[in-house]
């Protein structure tokens, strides 16, 4: 029953229809108040409404169920580093990538939290995440990866 709401739910999300598909993705977590990938989806909807930190709440909810779940997981450490909480965000994409070494995004995120304390280990992430097929996250690894690089030609 949880899986159609939450189904419709991000349909009508992808559709644009915010309200609507938050309302859906709530009905979805009442009735399965577990759900990772329930309380993932709302996080996007609320995030969508202009509620950034219950959408982070969320996350952290759904990363402390599922700490391997690249989708929140991911989400929850772009929300970390908006606030330059760089660290956690190395703790938060970790299990991610012990569990998905090849996760591009993954990859890219924690080059970007790596980037100021560990250039060196952070450019290791951006060459895995240059093999991602998306031209988008390839030419942002590449713009990171161009900083890391002459960053560390400097030192």
């Amino acid at each position: 029953m949880g899986t159609d709401l939450y189904r419709d739910g991000m349909a009508r999300l992808d559709a644009g229809d915010v309200a609507e598909g938050r309302r859906l993705l709530e009905e979805a977590l009442r009735k399965s108040p577990g759900d990772v990938s329930v309380m993932h989806g709302l996080s996007r909807a609320l995030d969508l409404a202009g509620e950034r930190e219950r959408s982070v709440e969320l996350l952290e909810h759904a990363h402390a169920k599922a700490p391997s779940d690249p989708g929140p997981a991911r989400d929850l450490a772009m929300a970390l580093l908006e606030r330059e909480e760089d660290a956690r965000a190395v703790q938060v994409l970790t299990p991610v990538l012990e569990a998905n070494p090849d996760d591009s995004r993954a990859n890219l995120y924690m080059a970007m939290a790596l980037a100021k304390s560990d250039a060196a280990r952070a450019r290791i992430h951006t060459a895995k995440a240059l093999t991602d097929p998306d031209p988008e996250l390839k030419m942002q690894a590449q713009a990171l990866d161009g900083v890391l690089a002459a960053h560390l030609s400097a030192s």
